[in-house]
This record gives C-alpha cells, structure tokens and sequence, in this order.
C-alpha cells in the first residue's frame, strides 16, 4: 500500500465527526446530603449520571450546610450518585428534567452510615473512556476494549496529545520532559526505564491516566510539558473481593531479509481486598514474560554537503526478553471519621536480556566497499525497584480544613552484563581485526522525601493550600568495560569507560495557592519556592557543584460566557533539571561505531506555559497553547569524519517556542455507538548556537560554535469508537496518525499512525469479561527519520512489534457492594523522572 493511500485511509478512519445540535432547554438541579438523623453532612462528593448507562454527565461538591447545585442539566433521564467518609454511597431513584424546567430540587438525600448495611445496588455505569476536565484530560484505560492485553505504554501512545518515540521518550503535544508519575508518585526513571517499567505494566493494572498539560502550584514545578498521572486500581469494596486475569498475545513480525518472527508472551494478575469496619488491606501481583523482535537501520553520510565521501549503512536486529514481576501491598486504617493513616509498599523485580547483532558496511562513492563489521552483543539486565510510602490525613472541622502528609522512600538497582564480539573484515573479505569486549555496569539511587499540605476553605466560596516539601537523592553509578584481545590473554581496561560517578541532591520546597470566585469568575493564584542543592563527584573527586533558588508563579481563570460557553486561561513556570546520568561524563557503548555520553555541564531550563481552553455545552473542548523554554536540553549527534564515529550527548541550547490548538469531540452518534476524537496542531521551533568539533589540516580536534535552526509544523489525531452489541457483546476501533514531526531539535520523523481493533463479550453473570483485540493493524506504527544538519546527514529506520493479537480473561470475585474511597497523593512527585540509566 502506497505512502498516500495509507494516509487517505486513516483520514476516512478517523474524520472529525459532527457534534450535532443541542437544543434543550439548560436545567438545574440541587438537593442537600444529610445523615440518617438528618444531620449535615458537609462537603459531600455529588455525581449526575444519565439513567440510560450511568455515565458520568457532571459533578459537584456539597458546601458546609450540605447543599449542592448542579447547572446547565440538558432535557432527559437521570440519577444522583452521592460519596461522603464514613457514609455509604448513595444512588437515588431515576428522575426526569422536563424540557424548559427551570429547577429540579431533590430535598434531603440521607447517606447510610458506613458501619451500617446497605441494600446492595446494582450499577451499570461506566465511565465515558474521555473526559475533559477543567484541568486535565481524563482517559479511564478500564472501559476499554482494545486496551485490553496491552501494556500501559502502548495504552499511554493512545491517549489524547501523548507521543512515545521509538526509544520509549514520552512527549506531550510536541514537547519532552514530560513528569510521569504512577500513583500521584515520581517514577524516578529515565525514559528508557521508564519504557521498560511501562511495557511491563499490564493495561489490567490501570484504572485512568490523568493528563496535565500545566499543573498548578501544590505540583513540583518540573516537566515543561506537563504531567501524566497513571492511577492503578484500588478496590475498596466492602469485604472479601479482587479480581484475576490471564491472557496471551502474539506478535507478528518481519525482519529486514524477509523472515517472519512471531513470538508467544503470557502475562497474569491478581488483586485482592478485604475491607472490614475501619480497616481497608489491598494487595496485587502480576507477572509478564515473552520476547520482542526489533530492527534499526541506520545509514550515515560523511562529509561536504555538496559531496560525499563516505557511505556508511548499518542495520541491526535485536531480540528483547522479559521476566517481570510486579507486587504492591497497603493498608488503610480509619482511627476516627475524620482521621485516616496508610501504608503503601510496591515494586517491581526484572530479569531481562538482549541479543544484538550489527552489520555495518563502509564504502566509499568511487571505490565502493571498504569494511565490513559484524558484531553480536549479549546483554543480561536485573532491575529492581521497590518504593514505601507512609501516608497521613485529619480532616480538622467540619469547614473542611484538613491536613495531609507523606513520607516515602524508594531504592532503585539496575546492573547489567555485556559481552560484545566484533569482527572487522576489508573489502577482500579478509579478516583484520577481532575486537572482545566485557562490561559491567551498575547503578544505585536512593531517594526520600518528605512532605506536609494544608487545606482551608474560606467564606464567600474561597479556599487556601499551603504546604512544604523536601527531598534528598544519592546516585550511584559505577562503569566497568574491558577489551579481550583474544581468550587467552587478561583483560585490559578501558580507561575511557570505566568510571565511578556519584550525584547528590537537595531540594525544599514550599507553596502557597489562592482560589477564589467572584460572579462566576473562579481565580486560582499560585506561588511555589524551590532550593536545589546537588554535588557531582567523579573518582572521589568534585565535578560539579549546583545551587540555585527559583520562583514559580501560576495563574488560572475559570469564566462561562453563558449557559454553554465557557473559558479558562492558565499561565505556569515551569523547570527541567538534568537527569542524574546525564550529567554523568560516561562513554556508552551503542556498537562499535555509535556511542552516548553525558555532559557535566548541563544546566536546568525554564518554561513559560500559557493555555486559554474554550468548552461549549460541557462537552466540546478547544485550546490554544504557547510555551518558550530557555536552555533546552536536547539530543545532540556529533560526527568524526576522521574515525566514523558518531556520538549522542545532551547540550542545552538557546530556545524552544511551541504552538499549537488541540480539539476534544466527544459525540454520542446513537445509543449504541459512542466516539471520541482529539485533534492537535502544534508548531516547534529550536534555535540556537551549538558546540561543533572540528578537525584542522594536522588532523588536530578544535571547537567552534555554530547556529542551529529547526522548525517543524505536526498535526495529530486521536479518535476512539466503542459499540454496544447484542447479548453481552462490545466492539472498539480505534487509531491515531502523526504528520511529519521533529524529535529534540535534529531528528525530522516521518509520518506514521495506527489502527487497531477489539471486540469484549461479558460473561458468568457479568463477573467475567474475554477480551480479543489487534494492535496496528496494517503495521504502519513504525518510525522513520532523517537528520541533516552541516556535514551531519543520517537516516533513521526503526520497526518493532507493534502489531500483536491479545487474547484476555478476566474474572472478578467477592463482596461488590459499593463503599467510598478515599483518594491521597504521596510525596514523591519530581525526582523519579530524572533517573537515566541505559537500556
């Protein structure tokens, strides 16, 4: 299938659908939440759900006499759900809201006491699989089909405005450092760690991804281009109850000369839960094995732009093996009504390997072949990551004022095993040199934190939050690789690549944030503090030595025009510290021609972020964004014409400017065809002066400085259809397509999308759920690059085993009656993102 084709058939895949008219009449409805005895009950948790399914339509929140107001209800169906602590949750009886009706009031809704029985409910809600928050995009993984299988990076390359490159990087509407957290926790990984912690993760974990495009204050003020929370299940149903599944996938794959690979994975899962009176225990553990086939193609050029006078083409095939484990164990205990402590312990346990070969091919444009290398690499990684939290909450008066606070502390191990074999041959075919090598390299970080919020709400519908916050973190990184000349001969160490590096950091924090509504105008003003202290030693000896105070202001303005219309503008400032190796001056070793190396003289960037969103009818969401980032950190590639070799390294340059308009279109077609599509415009542009080496007439290396100007204009789309079926049947499609884009500053990607497909059957009284979905269907998920840039020119191929076939069964087991959760952040929020080791 031609290029052009593919694209005309994502375009009639995914078309921006229509969103119709809406011409009821603009209702409200209120009510007040009291007890058993007819007491207030403040604050309480209020949801409108459509009678017809039970999705979510609006929320609310109770104010401290009880009372709730719920405006701009459309003509139809509906239900109250009602949340408190301590109380049972509530669904009333089904009502209607009448066209033209100005007010529909429900009088007192009396919540049962949690101690209490309560007559079981049945709830057929589900949450729509998007929604548009005022201040996030909420994707609820739960409800859907084709993410069923997956892993939660392949869910995470789905969402609205997410993009993850062919090394795992995660960017959002076109800008990098991206703070992933799991949890409302940091995952203190690098992007290829996190890769691989997310790869490993199954979609059956995850319960919602929150994005954040610019958070507010109480967030650690790192991630230029946002947040993305990944919240994974916790089930606080009254008594025994959990769920399991297992499930198998298949790959299909074709390697470079035409063979066909296909690989069987297994993964499974177990959560459990028992809540008894004041108690909540929770635990899960799943495993996932199986391998994964990839191929790169590299072919660089060497020398003038208007001649060439090297060709250099490399392909390698790699085989990717897992063995993972993950495991979580909590508990929640409810001293008072208005006291609860926890304890959280999760972590993740992996033993993994990788088997590289490399064929390279030199030659020159008159001459033709000059070299052949051929080199086999074998690789074994252990990684381990475990991580407690200790977490506190008092709700003080019934105003509302509450305190919070946690206590974490995770550690970190990743060490690995190498052996690379390297055969040189010339162009006669004669060997001529065989080059051995060992490494090993390890890796510990250990992190702590600590942190304390305070909540009032104020009279006259206002509310302040204060807290503080510190953090410590140790890195230690420890590089050993050695040459073997032939078997018989001891070791030689490399001098360039063995190295002790270590890296120590502070940092305190502290907030303070201001919300505030004045005729229907909601104002939220916010102030955050950060110290950073951090000290780099390498051999013993200091490297570098960083401290520095910043400040970070933001402001968000909340407004509706009129019944349908509403506005909202946000402003943040935002940093990306270095992550800890890459201030590391490592040589790391890629093959014998290709190698990364960290820069101790790396700086943090700054971002200025501004966003003004438009919602019409509570549903239809429009944004435009700009951010400008001084001393953006990005990949760089410099080339030796002289050796052959091509190094990676990061290098803060002058600016990044990004732009763009992104569109939400949730639009219920009929009663059984739902569809949601996201669509985002964004232009980025990199300019500024960048270090070039050189080499003078006696071959000497020199440096010089040289400007850099790249631009690029993207356009993506997300669209996602579930259909209602038959006798307990669903089905999803669903796709996204990338135009042409720039990944860092040099690397132009080619376009590239993907289609894929599910179909759910429920069964066993709806306790059991078996899923069958296929990922990238017409394998066009794959990436393609080039990067010109002065005498630098390459091409980037690179394909993996995006399309697979997922078969899964799931089983839910226990109690199912309805009890409140409670929902916390803990306090690692910033510090795991920055944690780089290699892949």
């Amino acid at each position: 299938m031609k290029a052009a084709s593919k694209q005309i058939l994502f375009l009639l895949l995914f078309p921006l659908l229509s969103t119709g008219a809406y011409a009821q009449a603009i209702s409200k409805v209120t009510g007040r939440t009291t007890d058993a005895q007819s007491k207030v009950v403040e604050f309480s948790s209020v949801s409108l759900l459509k009678a017809a399914d039970s999705t979510l339509v609006k929320g609310a929140l109770g104010d401290v006499n009880g009372n709730f107001e719920i405006e701009q209800v459309p003509a139809g169906a509906y239900l109250i759900s009602v949340s408190s602590l301590a109380y049972k949750r509530l669904f009333t009886p089904v009502f209607t809201v009448a066209e033209g009706q100005a007010e529909v009031r429900l009088g007192d809704l009396r919540l049962a006491d949690a101690a209490h029985q309560l007559a079981e409910v049945k709830v057929t809600a589900t949450k729509p699989l998007i929604e548009q928050q005022i201040d996030r995009i909420v994707v609820n993984v739960e409800n859907s089909i084709v993410s069923a299988g997956n892993t939660a990076l392949e869910v995470l390359e789905k969402s609205p405005g997410v993009y993850v490159d062919k090394d795992g990087a995660i960017s959002l509407k076109g800008k990098a450092n991206v703070l992933v957290m799991i949890n409302d926790k940091p995952t203190y990984v690098s992007s290829s760690d996190l890769a691989v912690m997310l790869k490993n993760m199954q979609a059956s974990q995850v319960e919602k991804i929150e994005i954040m495009t610019n958070p507010p204050a109480k967030y650690d003020a790192a991630g230029n281009a946002g947040i993305i929370n990944i919240k994974t299940k916790k089930n606080q149903n009254m008594g025994l109850n959990g769920s399991w599944n297992a499930g198998t996938r298949l790959g299909f794959f074709t390697r470079a000369n035409g063979q066909a690979v296909n690989y069987v994975k297994e993964n499974a899962g177990l959560n459990l839960n028992y809540r008894e009176g004041k108690v909540n225990l929770f635990g899960s553990l799943s495993a996932d094995n199986g391998k994964s086939p990839q191929t790169q193609q590299i072919t660089r050029r060497f020398g003038k732009a208007d001649q060439v006078e090297t060709n250099f083409n490399q392909l390698s095939e790699k085989t990717l093996e897992s063995r993972l484990v993950n495991y979580k164990a909590g508990a929640d205990f409810f001293l008072t009504d208005k006291t609860v402590v926890g304890v959280l312990f999760n972590g993740m346990a992996s033993n993994g390997g990788q088997q590289y070969n490399s064929d390279t091919r030199i030659a020159y444009p008159a001459a033709g072949l000059d070299t052949a290398v051929y080199t086999k690499g074998d690789l074994d990684n252990k990684w381990l990551n475990n991580a407690l939290n200790l977490n506190f909450k008092h709700v003080l008066d019934s105003t509302g004022q509450e305190i919070t606070a946690d206590l974490d502390y995770a550690l970190f191990n990743n060490s690995s095993e190498q052996q690379y074999r390297t055969n040189k041959y010339d162009e006669r075919s004669i060997l001529r040199q065989i080059r051995n090598e060992d490494g090993n390299t390890g890796s510990d970080i250990y992190i702590g934190s600590g942190k304390l919020d305070y909540t009032r709400p104020l009279p006259n519908k206002a509310k302040l939050e204060a807290g503080v916050k510190a953090s410590w973190v140790t890195s230690q990184n420890d590089m050993q690789f050695f040459f073997l000349n032939n078997e018989a001969q001891q070791p030689t160490l490399d001098p360039r690549r063995t190295r002790d590096f270590e890296y120590r950091e502070r940092i305190q924090a502290a907030y303070v944030s201001y919300a505030k509504e004045w005729n229907k105008v909601s104002v939220q003003l916010g102030l955050r503090a950060e110290n950073t202290n951090g000290q780099g030693t390498l051999q013993g000896a200091r490297l570098l030595k960083r401290n520095y105070t910043n400040l970070f202001p933001s402001v968000f303005v909340s407004k509706p025009l009129n019944e349908k219309n509403q506005l909202v503008f946000s402003y943040s400032r935002r940093i990306d510290r270095p992550n800890y190796e890459d201030l590391n001056p490592f040589l790391y070793f890629l093959d014998p021609y290709t190698y990364n190396r960290g820069n101790e003289y790396l700086r943090p960037q700054f971002t200025n972020a501004f966003e003004l969103s438009h919602t019409y009818n509570n549903n239809i969401t429009t944004t435009i964004n700009y951010s400008r980032t001084k001393d953006v950190i990005t990949d760089f590639l410099e080339q030796d014409a002289l050796t052959k070799t091509t190094y990676l390294t990061e290098l803060n340059i002058g600016l990044q400017e990004n732009y763009g308009i992104s569109v939400s279109v949730p639009v219920p077609v009929t009663k059984w065809w739902t569809s949601n599509t996201y669509f985002n415009a964004f232009h980025n542009r990199y300019a500024g002066d960048v270090p070039r080496q050189g080499r003078n007439e006696l071959g000497a290396e020199y440096t010089y400085m040289q400007h850099l100007s790249t631009s690029v204009t993207t356009w993506t789309v997300n669209s996602v259809h579930q259909f209602s079926l038959p006798k307990g049947f669903a089905a999803e499609l669903s796709g996204n397509y990338r135009s042409r884009f720039l990944q860092e500053s040099q690397l132009f990607g080619q376009p590239m999308g993907a289609v894929s497909v599910g179909l759910q059957k429920k069964l066993l009284n709806n306790r059991a759920t078996l899923k069958l979905n296929v990922s990238d269907v017409f394998w066009t998920n794959y990436f393609r690059g080039n990067f010109q840039f002065n005498d630098i020119d390459v091409s980037v191929l690179n394909k993996r085993e995006s399309r697979q076939a997922r078969l899964t069964f799931t089983y839910r087991f226990g109690n199912s009656k309805v009890a409140a959760a409670r929902s916390r952040r803990t306090g690692l929020e910033e510090e795991r993102g920055r944690i780089k080791t290699s892949n």
